[in-house]
């Protein structure tokens, strides 16, 4: 929950960091996870949309494959302490 919005959203780490975005593809709206909780492609280095496999840097949820390139993913402001996560706001 974001104040009163309630906020779907994910958290990859990578390379000691961690990173989060709202589970939603900028080309539909569409949920990302292609299996439940599955966001990675196989290969574990790209965010992978389950509809139309769109392809999105880990680090900053950039589109680098598939039909919206250049958007980007909703990044969601977090605090990581004492390997807890908590969610800000919106970035």
């Amino acid at each position: 929950m974001l104040g009163d919005e309630q906020v779907e959203g994910f958290v990859v780490r990578s390379d000691g960091q961690c990173f989060a975005y709202r589970n939603s593809c900028p080309h539909t709206g569409s949920p990302l996870d292609w299996v439940e909780h599955q966001f990675l492609d196989i290969d574990g280095s790209l965010i992978q949309c389950a509809v139309h496999d769109a392809r999105f840097l880990i680090d900053s949820g950039e589109c680098v494959f598939g039909p919206c390139p250049g958007e980007s993913l909703d990044a969601l402001s977090i605090e990581v302490q004492d390997d807890r996560i908590y969610l800000l706001g919106v970035a």
